[in-house]
């Protein structure tokens, strides 16, 4: 055990209301739209959030790497403000994500974006908050997962502002709350079951590809590391093959998430190969997922938010296994860690 808020094995928390704030954000297409629509030129987006905040950002980013003719980047808070990309200035987007607005370091790449002439938008959990304030414009959602609804929503505006047809993905995200809730409460065995066989390995591998990627990494950095105070890591299926896989062995259990995206051929090289030389693996398969009302075609694009919830749920069966609360820090906000010059 290591030191932290140990409270010993509990019962897991239950599952919180995940229907409720998703219908509610769904009203917000409209007004996210009309914002999109009146950019006077898009020439090129960044994505721009810090720890799970930027983790979370990639799921749009492979909606606008897949389909929009602009680019589209996913960057670090401060990596954006002292990379200081000349691209941002008129014509740029920058959409901002950060649950609380209080992140400095979002709020100060908030700040220069608008200094440069960019569009910027915030997308937060709080209106009034300093990033939101910084932005000048906030989308709000009432929880993280309708904020990542909001992400998708801007993502499809500017889809449609290349002319593109996004209604079928519109529907998607409107039958998401039913289906999130069904499904998240149908997952709560494999939860438990995937916990009681990777809670206590010395190292924690997470591999995923394409969208799953960003949930894959805030498992293994938002929640095992800067919770659970747990050695682990996320690997891209394809750089697995250029080196790391070079540490598997009868004795390793592994986590892989598979997507029903364009990049699962990767998961499924993957699999096969753990499958043959690893020890215990745990596949959370989006095919096995039901995912009710969602229509067949757009299940790859619900699946990195659906899966966004599925790692939360896991959390929770960690904290309750290993009995360490999810409250728990060492240094964030107990220590001053900020940049001094």
């Amino acid at each position: 055990m290591t030191d932290g808020t140990y409270l010993g094995p509990q019962p897991v928390a239950e599952v919180p209301d995940l229907a409720g704030p998703l219908e509610a954000v769904l009203e917000q297409w409209q007004d996210v739209r009309r914002w999109v629509a009146a950019l006077p030129g898009t020439t090129r987006v960044f994505l721009v959030g810090a720890g799970g905040s930027y983790l979370n950002v990639q799921a749009a980013q492979y909606v606008l790497d897949t389909g929009a003719r602009v680019p589209a980047s996913a960057v670090n808070s401060d990596e954006f403000f002292f990379r200081a990309p000349p691209g941002v200035g008129p014509g740029a987007v920058v959409i901002l994500l950060s649950g609380t607005g209080e992140t400095p370091e979002t709020v100060r790449a908030a700040r220069w974006a608008v200094s440069r002439g960019a569009a910027v938008a915030a997308v937060t959990l709080k209106g009034d908050s300093p990033v939101a304030r910084a932005a000048g414009t906030a989308f709000v959602g009432g929880s993280g997962d309708a904020n990542q609804v909001l992400l998708q929503f801007l993502a499809l505006a500017l889809l449609e502002r290349e002319g593109q047809d996004v209604t079928a993905r519109l529907e998607a995200l409107r039958a998401l709350p039913g289906a999130l809730e069904k499904t998240v409460h149908a997952f709560e065995q494999r939860a438990a079951e995937v916990v009681s066989v990777m809670k206590d390995v010395p190292v924690t591998h997470v591999l995923a590809s394409g969208p799953l990627f960003g949930p894959a990494s805030v498992l293994t950095s938002c929640y095992l590391q800067e919770m659970q105070w747990m050695h682990a890591t996320t690997i891209n299926a394809d750089e697995f093959f250029q080196g790391p896989f070079e540490v598997i062995d009868s004795t390793t259990r592994t986590i892989v998430f598979l997507g029903e995206d364009a990049t699962r051929p990767m998961g499924e090289r993957v699999r096969t190969f753990l499958d043959t030389y690893s020890g215990p693996t745990c596949y959370l398969d989006t095919r096995d997922l039901e995912m009710p009302s969602v229509a067949a075609e757009q299940r790859s694009f619900v699946a990195p938010l659906v899966v966004a919830a599925l790692v939360a749920r896991l959390a929770a069966h960690y904290a309750a296994q290993r009995g360490y609360a999810l409250a728990g820090r060492r240094y964030m906000w107990t220590v001053d860690y900020a940049i001094t010059s």
